[in-house]
């Protein structure tokens, strides 16, 4: 919703639930089509976010949970108490004020992906709006209750050098959530989209997930389909 092909206007949302509502209508539709399958979530950035709030709503249908620099915490330079106090005024009488726009040197290294990004007409390349910051900011807040609860296996892939979604969102999940499996990988100097980072980073992370999932549908209990 407010992205991509979507309807509507761009990066307005009611509610940060409606992307874990329909990450649900989508796992149900998969499972319809294939009942004997493990599933397992994937989310990137924000996708991270999305990804956490839809396994905390329904924690055992999945078998396990793979992100990519998630958003787990604010910004400490954008989440200030004074920027935070600001933001929540001007929802209330400009909520369609833009701020400042991603920067899309801090998306990747990799100045092929980079240019990708800032000639796709799919991707919002204009600035924050304070209603969206408001949402991310309540997704924030939920995310800091679901993680205690969490027990399922989880992978966290991120850079150290991520300006975007702070790494340490990621430290303090592998601290707070319950799993007994969880493993994080820091890419060093990396940037924010690992999966569209220089060759050698993207190609580590690709057989990193796919030796995971292969780990963990090989184990008993498992389905053995792919």
């Amino acid at each position: 919703v407010g992205h991509g092909q979507s309807e509507g206007d761009r990066m307005v949302v009611s509610d940060f639930h409606v992307f874990i509502r329909d990450s649900l209508q989508h796992i149900d539709l998969m499972k319809k089509e294939y009942p004997e399958l493990p599933v397992f979530i994937l989310g990137h950035s924000m996708g991270g976010a999305i990804s956490i709030l839809t396994v905390s709503e329904r924690p055992s249908e999945f078998s396990g949970m793979l992100l990519i620099s998630p958003l787990v915490v604010a910004s400490p330079e954008v989440a200030t108490p004074i920027k935070v106090f600001a933001a929540k005024v001007l929802n209330f009488v400009l909520p369609n004020l833009s701020l400042g726009s991603i920067d899309p040197n801090a998306i990747s290294r990799n100045k092929k992906e980079m240019e990708s990004y800032t000639s796709d007409p799919l991707v919002y390349h204009g600035g924050m709006k304070v209603s969206f910051v408001i949402q991310l900011m309540n997704a924030i807040a939920r995310i800091e209750r679901a993680l205690p609860k969490l027990t399922l296996p989880i992978l966290v892939l991120h850079g150290s050098s991520d300006k975007l979604c702070d790494i340490k969102g990621s430290y303090l999940l592998m601290d707070t959530v319950q799993s007994q499996d969880k493993t994080l990988k820091v890419y060093v100097e990396a940037y924010h989209a690992l999966h569209k980072e220089l060759p050698e980073v993207s190609t580590a992370v690709f057989t990193e997930i796919l030796t995971w999932i292969g780990q963990k549908i090989s184990e008993p209990g498992e389905s053995s389909q792919t």
